[in-house]
């Protein structure tokens, strides 16, 4: 029996991943005489045009635009931490009050901010930034720290962001051929059937060479049921897409 893998919760570069290591462990032991010759090329075809398709996504100046503003909006959130964290142990008690103002500001969002998906950071930000920008005893403490340019960088860092990644988005649409979405579906079907005919000659004509297979392949899908666990277990599952990436980079 095959170990289940829990395909769409794999991101995208674990999904092709997963499914190259599959392609190359059945390789290795001769589609042909394992007489799964057709599933392996159907597989193997739509991987190829996954992996070309995220190839394209990858080299988008959209996306190298989106990374440089993910990155500056990052180190917005992580100067305006340290910040808040240097100054606790100010001299002055006003200055200490500001910055734990500050860091429980921060705090009811996480402390690792930067580190959430494209589009629950970009969320995310939004809500911290209102709050620095609009509740007194924030705007208080943010002035009380001189720290209104670093508020200001990682708001326009974040609403620039969150602009360009609607465009990508967009962008992705309008790519030719079947979606991204609709080549994950189509491979994972592809991966599906494969396993079937494993499954069923494995069955009818059992040896050391499919159960050597089976247990290759399930160790491959259990290091990537364990990532997709680890993550939950961490700050939540998230589901294939084909416009949010950061994760998965």
């Amino acid at each position: 029996m095959f170990v289940a893998a829990s395909i769409f919760n794999y991101r995208i570069k674990e999904f092709t991943q997963f499914i190259r290591n599959t392609l190359m462990i059945v390789n290795q032991h001769n589609p042909t005489e394992l007489k799964v010759k057709t599933q392996y090329q159907d597989l193997n075809r739509l991987c190829q045009q996954l992996e070309k398709a995220y190839e394209q996504l990858d080299n988008s100046h959209l996306s190298l635009q989106l990374t440089e503003l993910d990155n500056q909006r990052d180190q917005a959130v992580i100067c305006l931490r340290a910040l808040s964290e240097g100054y606790t142990r100010h001299p002055k008690t006003t200055h200490q009050e500001a910055a734990a103002q500050l860091l429980t500001c921060i705090d009811r969002y996480g402390n690792r901010l930067y580190a959430l998906n494209y589009t629950e950071e970009t969320a995310t930000l939004k809500q911290l930034i209102s709050e620095l920008q609009t509740r007194p005893e924030c705007v208080q403490a943010v002035q009380t720290l001189k720290l209104e340019v670093v508020v200001n960088e990682m708001k326009q860092a974040n609403q620039a962001f969150e602009k360009l990644f609607i465009q990508r988005i967009e962008e992705n649409v309008q790519l030719e051929g079947p979606t991204n979405r609709e080549l994950t579906r189509q491979a994972a079907t592809a991966y599906r059937e494969l396993l079937k005919h494993l499954q069923a000659h494995a069955t009818l004509n059992p040896s050391n060479e499919y159960r050597l297979l089976t247990d290759l392949l399930n160790e491959n899908t259990s290091h990537f049921n364990e990532v997709v666990a680890r993550r939950r277990n961490n700050s939540g599952s998230e589901l294939i897409t084909a416009s949010d990436t950061k994760a998965a980079e």
